[in-house]
């Protein structure tokens, strides 16, 4: 049986066979892969963060937010550390300009701004499921059609889950 080519373009760009390098993800059209910019105005933080979970997945970055990685040994390597900056810059560039003044702190890794980002919609749980609540139950049809009506309403639904409150059907 012989051997099919790659389909994969990065295919020779990675250091291995799952982590793209340094150089590979710095070219990586971010608005591409998350094409809508986190904010307090709207509720788009449940979209927001499911973007950025393909997209860790899709490059395989899960340790640069999910406090995997040994800081001590992975701050020494230059294309971790690269790959790092990459991300946070993707964050930044992602977020509206009053989230990153809130969390923009000089020599934090890509974890920490992560925490950070998440924390400003997950912290305050209890003055956040009562504001997302009345957001969800005042929110009028006025003359929406009743597909965007519904879609306001999952996305208010979405936050409201991600604070561990569900709201049936």
């Amino acid at each position: 049986m012989s051997s099919t080519p790659s389909s994969n373009p990065f295919v020779d760009s990675f250091s291995d066979s799952t982590t793209p390098n340094a150089f590979v993800l710095r070219a990586v059209p971010i608005a591409d892969h998350v094409p809508i910019k986190l904010s307090h105005d709207s509720a788009n933080y449940h979209t927001w963060k499911t973007y950025f979970y393909l997209l860790f997945r899709e490059y395989n970055l899960r340790d640069h937010f999910d406090s995997s990685a040994d800081l001590l040994i992975m701050g020494r390597d230059s294309e971790w550390m690269a790959i790092d900056a990459t991300i946070i810059r993707w964050l930044f560039l992602t977020v509206s300009p009053n989230i990153f003044k809130t969390v923009v702190h000089e020599g934090d890794d890509a974890h920490t701004v992560w925490t950070n980002i998440n924390g400003l919609f997950t912290n305050n749980k209890l003055q956040q499921v009562v504001f997302l609540q009345q957001k969800f139950f005042g929110t009028p049809q006025g003359d929406q059609t009743l597909d965007a009506y519904c879609q306001r309403l999952k996305a208010i639904s979405d936050e409201l889950h991600d604070l561990g409150f569900r709201i049936g059907d």
